[in-house]
């Protein structure tokens, strides 16, 4: 359900960001960290409308989200979301590509001293993929996250390198962790 998903990436999101704000200190500047942590949670699932609306517009929920959307009736599309979700599969964002392209972003922002909103958003859309992959490696197995995580790669055991590819992408997101802080 995704209701408890959302409860599942705020409070990992809460959980994170308490101790970012520990180290950081509290000032005004943490109104602009809260912001770009929440706004970064849900930054992800955009992925579903990008899914609806352009990369798979022939599927029925997706038909039935243009109608929705259509009608304004956003209340509708997000109980169509929370029944079909777990069905997409093939999401641009969610994939171990975009994956890295976050930690360069991450890293380039951060090193650069960018805004703490920037810095903040950032490493909240990776804390919700890296959430996902876990979550998914021990609820549905390797290969129901390989399914989503790789479908981008071709040519590559995947099974193989999924265990190291988790590894070093959760220890990079706790070295740029330790590096913003």
């Amino acid at each position: 359900m995704i209701g408890n998903e959302v409860v599942s990436h705020l409070l990992f999101t809460f959980v994170y960001f308490i101790f970012v704000s520990l180290f950081k200190g509290f000032d005004l500047n943490i109104i602009w960290l809260w912001l770009g942590a929440l706004l970064g949670t849900f930054l992800l699932d955009l992925d579903h409308l990008v899914y609806w609306f352009l990369t798979h517009p022939e599927k029925e929920d997706s038909i039935q989200a243009r109608q929705f959307y259509k009608a304004k009736n956003y209340k509708a599309l997000y109980g169509l979301l929370q029944g079909w979700h777990h069905t997409h599969t093939r999401l641009v964002f969610h994939t171990a590509t975009f994956q890295v392209i976050l930690f360069v972003l991450a890293f380039y922002i951060i090193s650069a001293g960018g805004s703490i909103f920037g810095s903040a958003l950032i490493m909240s859309v990776n804390l919700h993929l890296l959430k996902d992959e876990w979550f998914d490696y021990f609820k549905k197995g390797k290969a129901g996250l390989i399914d989503w995580l790789f479908w981008q790669v071709r040519g590559v055991p995947k099974e193989r390198y999924l265990d190291i590819y988790l590894l070093g992408a959760t220890t990079l997101f706790l070295v740029l962790t330790i590096f913003w802080l």
